[in-house]
């Protein structure tokens, strides 16, 4: 029978940042610390996009002291488990949510967006456009929209950043952290590799290290030969839009 053990994404490392090579530990923690840059969540109403078991979010809530702290997944299953793991953390809270679809928030009301490795999967451009259109509803003029992920260089897929960079929201800042994240998977490589070995089942071996982008798999050596690029944005919502009543 497989542990209730979870392998998390791609990890990133920036300056002196690295992640703890400790598979409990979220790379959302590191990664988020990343993002956040000049961004503070202290006294802010934080919603994040795919929020997985949510130790990211339950850590942001210990570190940062956001207002409040909404995760949001769109499987009933791993919100529970977030629900049962962290429901006695103050001002953080866990909904079943769709990113693709109309967000459960009222309009202008999160100061702050969090997108970490997740619009990858958002494969058709109407995806993205309702992901855009909800982000620009939800957040308050002035909002900022979070993001980190990768992105194919071919063309193929659907650039993301091009699309949320509409009239409603700005690119404030644009980082390639590509080296970065190929400098995590490389330090984490043992760990990881150890543990697919001890917890999951043989015949999902190979998947999870996909998943885990372990050298040799695609998605590292996608990165590695500059096939994809792994980015960091800040995107803010300017102040002159009118959102409709609801």
């Amino acid at each position: 029978m497989r542990k209730n053990r979870q392998l998390d994404n791609y990890n990133v490392t920036y300056g002196s940042i690295q992640i703890s090579d400790r598979i409990e530990i979220t790379s959302k923690t590191v990664t988020v610390t990343l993002v956040l840059a000049s961004v503070t969540l202290t006294d802010q109403n934080v919603l994040e996009i795919n929020c997985g078991r949510g130790a990211g979010a339950a850590w942001c809530v210990h570190t940062h002291a956001s207002h409040s702290y909404t995760g949001i997944d769109p499987s009933q299953d791993v919100i529970n488990l977030c629900q049962r793991l962290y429901s006695t953390i103050p001002r953080l809270s866990f909904v079943v949510a769709n990113a693709t679809k109309r967000f459960p928030f009222e309009n202008e009301s999160i100061d702050i967006i969090l997108c970490i490795e997740a619009t990858h999967a958002f494969d058709e451009p109407i995806a993205i456009t309702q992901f855009a259109n909800e982000v620009v509803r939800v957040l308050r003029p002035n909002g900022y929209l979070l993001w980190c992920d990768f992105r194919y260089m071919n063309g193929s897929g659907t650039s993301v950043y091009d699309v949320l960079a509409s009239d409603e929201l700005i690119i404030e800042e644009k980082i390639n952290i590509t080296r970065n994240v190929l400098h995590a998977l490389d330090i984490q490589n043992k760990s990881r590799t150890d543990f697919i070995r001890r917890y999951i089942q043989p015949e999902e071996q190979e998947y999870f290290r996909l998943f885990a982008g372990l050298p040799g798999t695609q998605i590292y050596e996608d990165m590695s030969q500059e096939r994809s690029q792994y980015w960091r944005i800040v995107f803010r919502k300017k102040t002159t839009k009118n959102m409709p009543i609801i």
